[in-house]
């Protein structure tokens, strides 16, 4: 390893320790750990679909938000496990500058979110009418090339925003159902590390690949819901570990597609084309 390999490794090490101490979110990689190559452009499109996603808000006796012409206060506990779910639409585009095999990238999309609070035995449920945003970046190191006999190992750092407007409240016994006035933003950075292994074939006379990986997130989540009709306010950090798994499809030299899925702390599912230049 050369020296300017060295310190990029150094740098991004660096960088996923601090990410197990700062806020942050897991993201979907779509991508495994194979280098692009020097001046090298990739782009994934893709739906997402969160089946549940772990949450923490602290909330206070004078914490309360606005239904209609009621207000609800909440309850004394200092910590709300709260869940989390939800879809959209994201794009993901990856470029590799130089020789050394450092990705930059940039995400972004929309979506629609639900958040379930939990109120004595059932959870109160506050969602989306229209999409909220999603933006955000990151950086990708190859530490392993990929070669005809070894797999590739990469190390990965991302920070995105997201905001939701909420709208609808319902209750977790059905009984009060209305119109709400909340924002609620969550300020994600991830840390990754994956391992990849890709195979090369022929298909119909085309030169084809696929590309298996996996790894593991760090997670720690950033969380606010702010109500602005009655003022109240709730936050919360939460830490968290997400193995996840996917598989890149190439039949074509430019255009293939990626699935990808995690488990146990966030649940969730991906699909997209992949285009490459």
């Amino acid at each position: 390893m050369d020296k300017r390999k060295f310190i990029a490794a150094g740098l991004v090490a660096f960088t996923l320790l601090y990410a197990g101490v700062v806020r942050s979110f897991a993201t979907e990689l779509m991508s495994p750990a194979t280098q692009l190559g020097e001046k090298k452009l990739h782009a994934e499109v893709y739906y997402r679909h969160v089946m549940k996603q772990k949450l923490t808000l602290d909330v206070s006796q004078t914490g309360s938000f606005r239904v209609g012409n009621s207000t609800f206060s909440s309850n004394s506990a200092s910590e709300l496990e709260a869940e989390g779910s939800g879809n959209g639409v994201m794009s993901k585009v990856s470029f590799q500058p130089f020789d050394t095999p450092i990705q930059y990238y940039l995400v972004g999309g929309a979506g629609h979110f639900d958040l379930k609070l939990p109120s004595g035995t059932y959870s109160n449920k506050h969602a989306t009418d229209n999409p909220g945003y999603i933006l955000g970046g990151g950086i990708k190191y190859t530490l392993v090339p990929y070669t005809v006999v070894t797999p590739a190992v990469s190390l990965d750092i991302s920070a995105t925003h997201s905001r939701y407007k909420l709208t609808s409240f319902t209750s977790g016994d059905g009984r009060t159902v209305g119109a709400i006035n909340q924002e609620f933003t969550i300020f994600e950075i991830q840390g990754a590390a994956t391992v990849s292994k890709k195979f090369l074939f022929d298909l119909a006379g085309e030169k084809a690949s696929v590309d298996p990986y996996l790894g593991v997130k760090v997670i720690r989540t950033r969380t606010n819901l702010d109500d602005n009709s009655a003022g109240g306010h709730y936050s919360g950090t939460k830490t968290d570990i997400a193995p996840f798994f996917g598989i890149k499809f190439k039949p074509f030299p430019y255009q293939g597609l990626v699935i990808e899925g995690s488990v146990l702390s966030e649940l969730s599912a991906a699909v997209g084309l992949t285009l490459g230049f």
